[in-house]
């Protein structure tokens, strides 16, 4: 076993943003029976960086070669994600990267403005998903309706990404540019569907908000959700929420947005999803994304599982294709 000094993991090779392999194993001195993961790059490696981790490294006596048995070797990142999840190499997935001249005006919209409406909606909980955060939502009925929605949609969570600093975070891009972070409002078809879960997978199922992060003064809303982070810190951690959140103050003062045909941006990426992306970002402080990055992304006693697993300093998926949809917006 060979490691190099100050870099856990064989990151020289794999890289932050880089597709790799992983397996479970153990240590191949004794006693052998620590957990280990050994992680391949899913690309070539150059000379240049053998040489380099090589003359930083520090030999260690090496054992021969033990079967996989029945181990498995999973490949992960975002860009292997069809490999488990065949929707995530479909032609209408999410997020993309909008083209400000590019987009279509389109006069139905105008004609027929998007329309929203919060009353009676209850924050219930604040679960850690070992992937970010989520509020979940009980509504007495449809919230949203109008604009690109041929139906009435009633908003059941809330969730958000985020990046490690500010100057990357956000799911969609503006011409080629990234935000702090993005908060999605997911919505269900009420007028098609029974269930939330149903409406995921199929057409015309879902619609999300999007609200874009910049990071500037501290948001009072969302230090409602920042100051309960500390009791769900671990995966699977979930706290009732005694505060409501005034969903309304999550919206931008302006309202303008731009709207396209596309997908979930997590597994199992249903293309099912009309996005509403909101032109204007709100402000979130410094402070508050740090309190984001602070959840961890595996469950409290067992110890972090796979080599990902730690404080969850990012959680967005890269644009993806447009392949021909178009992004609308409405017309001046």
């Amino acid at each position: 076993l060979a490691e190099k000094r100050g870099c856990a993991g064989g990151e020289a090779f794999v890289g932050e943003q880089r597709p790799f392999c992983r397996s479970q194993g153990e240590t191949t001195m004794p006693p052998a029976s620590c957990r280990l993961w050994t992680l391949c790059s899913n690309r070539a490696l150059t000379i240049h960086a053998v040489k380099r981790f090589v003359s930083s490294s520090a030999p260690a006596k090496g054992d021969s070669l033990r079967h996989l048995r029945h181990r498995k070797v999973v490949i992960c990142g975002p860009s292997n994600w069809a490999k488990k999840f065949p929707k995530a190499a479909g032609e209408k997935q999410s997020p993309i990267d909008i083209v400000r001249c590019e987009v279509q005006q389109d006069p139905f919209l105008t004609e027929n403005p998007l329309r929203w409406t919060y009353t009676g909606l209850q924050c219930t909980s604040l679960l850690n998903t070992g992937s970010g955060w989520r509020v979940d939502v009980s509504s007495p009925g449809p919230n949203i309706r109008g604009g690109p929605l041929h139906h009435n949609y009633q908003m059941v969570q809330f969730h958000s990404h985020w990046g490690t600093c500010s100057e990357t975070g956000s799911e969609h891009t503006i011409d080629g540019e990234h935000y702090a972070g993005e908060l999605h409002l997911v919505h269900y078809n009420v007028d098609m569907y029974s269930r939330a879960s149903e409406a995921a997978c199929s057409d015309k199922g879902l619609s999300v908000l999007a609200v874009f992060f910049k990071e500037g003064k501290p948001h009072e809303e969302l230090k409602k959700l920042t100051d309960c982070m500390s009791k769900v810190v671990y995966k699977g951690m979930k706290c009732p929420l005694e505060q409501d959140i005034d969903i309304n103050s999550l919206i931008p003062a302006n309202s303008s947005y731009w709207t396209y045909e596309g997908s979930l941006t997590t597994p199992p990426c249903y293309e099912s999803v009309t996005w509403i992306v909101f032109k204007e970002p709100i402000e979130v402080s410094r402070e508050q994304f740090e309190a984001f990055r602070q959840l961890l992304s595996y469950k409290e006693g067992g110890g972090p599982q796979v080599p990902t697993d730690g404080p969850i300093l990012k959680n967005f998926r890269p644009p993806q294709p447009l392949n021909g949809r178009v992004v609308r917006e409405p017309s001046e």
